[in-house]
């Protein structure tokens, strides 16, 4: 009964989330085009490119496939998991590379090592390794125009790499295809609004035992999320309604229903020609077959883009 409660729950929240995007769209392409963000720029500027700043400069957002229109070249990025030295006794450090080949079409690969911080007891023997690899492809429609939404479509992978610890892996691959969309709502308000959809198709990893965490599906699903962003003068807010289903695609009936706060802030005094770091805090409240569960989250982000076109790299 609270199971099918807090699917109700979910549903009419990312319905509204999704129906909030849709109207505040509609109003937006009928409403003349206002000022851009940046008080330097002409007031005739394109809101689209507020857009694409905004993607650049939300990190987080990578996760979800959005389009980004970001200039053609390599960009580096490395994001410890700190939160690992109070809840694990191995910290991880994923480094990865994004490539937009074309102005449509990028490649990106993340691999990701650990070590025994000693801040914790462990009971594994390896003191450090390397534990996931990860990549892909999206494909990114022309950019439109202003009034129009931008739309990406892709697939990501990952898997476990050698024999990791079992805290660190769920012991299975993932196959991730998704078509995401992102749109303006208003640029007076700076406000953006994006949405998802997907599969993650699991398959068992060889040699490794399952180990799914708390509310975690076990099986094939299909992943909705909506959400929201907005662009304040020091940082940037967003928030995130996302479902989780595996009742469409497997013969399994269970349901996760997520909501993701984050605050985003930039370093400028860190900022060089090619490289940035921002800061993100942020929180989750998950909704699952395991009961209900509250947390927080801070990551650190260091950005290096070569061969960037005509736009470095912002805030």
């Amino acid at each position: 009964m609270r199971l099918g409660l807090s699917l109700r729950l979910a549903c009419l929240t990312l319905g509204l989330c999704s129906a909030t995007v849709l109207l505040r769209a509609q109003s937006a392409s009928s409403s003349p085009p206002a000022t851009s963000f940046d008080s330097n720029q002409s007031a005739e500027a394109d809101p689209l490119s507020t857009l694409e700043d905004l993607l650049d400069r939300i990190p987080d957002f990578s996760a979800l496939n959005l389009p980004s229109f970001v200039p053609t070249g390599l960009s580096i990025h490395s994001s410890p998991h700190f939160g690992d030295l109070i809840h694990r006794p191995y910290l991880r450090v994923p480094v990865g590379g994004r490539w937009k080949m074309t102005t449509n079409f990028e490649t990106h690969g993340e691999l990701e090592g650990y070590f025994r911080h000693g801040l914790r007891k462990s009971e594994g023997e390896s003191a450090y390794g390397l534990d996931r690899w990860a990549g892909g492809f999206k494909f990114e429609s022309p950019k439109p125009p202003s009034t129009q939404p931008a739309w990406s479509t892709g697939a990501d992978f990952s898997t476990p790499f050698g024999r990791p610890p079992l805290e660190l892996t769920d012991g299975h691959r993932h196959f991730v295809p998704y078509v995401a969309m992102s749109r303006v709502i208003s640029v007076d308000q700076r406000l953006f609004g994006y949405s998802s959809v997907g599969l993650d198709l699991l398959s068992h990893a060889g040699g490794l035992p399952a180990n799914f965490g708390r509310n975690e599906l076990h099986s094939d699903s299909m992943i909705f999320s909506a959400g929201l962003a907005r662009d304040w003068p020091k940082f940037r807010t967003s928030l995130t309604a996302n479902i989780g289903t595996t009742s469409l695609i497997s013969d399994e009936n269970h349901h996760v229903f997520g909501l993701r706060p984050a605050i985003v802030f930039p370093l400028p005094r860190f900022q060089g020609k090619h490289t940035r770091i921002i800061v993100t805090v942020g929180g989750w409240s998950v909704w699952g077959p395991d009961g209900h569960e509250l947390g927080a989250s801070a990551s650190m982000r260091v950005d290096f883009r070569f061969h960037p076109g005509e736009r470095k790299l912002s805030f």
